[in-house]
């Protein structure tokens, strides 16, 4: 069947297909259009007009079976590819694209299943979709370990008696088109002056390593949230010899 894009989202899906270089704009319209599933929600079988489900909904969607045996989850980018796709009437329900990922995270889904143009997407690559690229921890190779970064961050902390140790890990952001950069922990008191103490790093690190890029994350082992786990896996370049640590 000749494929007569219906709206922007699929114009863009067809000029992807095309043209790889086109694949962002097409995912940013996937997460802000509204999706067709088919399926129901619950006390809502029989409705004909538009309706909001409201939060804690019991959403019942109809799944389809893969050529490989598993499930996945059928969507349309239009109700002419829907009609493409289901040979007899049905019910079915319009979702915001990021809505409907998030609500189903974990599953794969095949959009436009029966159509020229589609797009199957896998239960990680909808978690990418939803996340973004997430950040790798990465050990400092040989020469690579900043050391007069280090160097002047101790120094700086034993003049803080509320910093019990600080950390450093390699961090390479993915979606950045830079390089891996020095993420620093710090595990302190609930006395400590943070915005103090930034701008006293950033006022050190100016001198010491200008042009240097870096981050800084507050260490709580009690609220283990960001790259924390990564940070108390790693020897600390800085430790207090009387920690006073609440």
């Amino acid at each position: 069947m000749l494929f007569i894009p219906e709206n922007e989202l699929e114009k863009a899906l067809a000029r992807a297909v095309k043209e790889p270089h086109a694949a962002p704009d097409f995912y940013r319209l996937l997460l802000t259009s509204d999706l067709l599933v088919l399926g129901s929600v619950e006390g809502h079988e029989t409705d004909t007009e538009v309706f909001n489900a409201e939060a804690g909904s019991n959403i019942r969607l109809v799944t389809g079976l893969h050529k490989n045996g598993g499930q996945y989850l059928p969507v349309f980018s239009s109700l002419a590819r829907m009609q493409e796709y289901v040979k007899e009437e049905s019910k079915y329900l319009s979702v915001n694209g990021r809505a409907l990922l998030d609500l189903t995270r974990g599953a794969p889904i095949i959009l436009n299943p029966s159509s020229e143009y589609g797009k199957e997407l896998t239960a990680d690559q909808v978690r990418q979709l939803l996340d973004g690229p997430q950040p790798t921890v990465r050990t400092f190779g040989e020469g690579d370990y900043p050391a007069a970064l280090a160097q002047m961050l101790a120094s700086l902390f034993a003049g803080h008696p509320e910093i019990e140790t600080a950390r450093m890990i390699q961090v390479d952001f993915a979606e950045e088109a830079q390089p891996a950069r020095p993420l620093i922990g710090i595990e302190a008191g609930p006395q400590l002056d943070w915005p103090s103490l930034i701008a006293a790093i950033e006022a050190a690190a100016e001198k010491s390593v200008p042009g240097l890029l870096f981050d800084v994350q507050r260490v709580d082992r009690r609220d283990p949230a960001g790259f924390t786990g990564s940070l108390l896996q790693s020897e600390p370049f800085y430790r207090r010899a009387n920690p006073i640590l609440n």
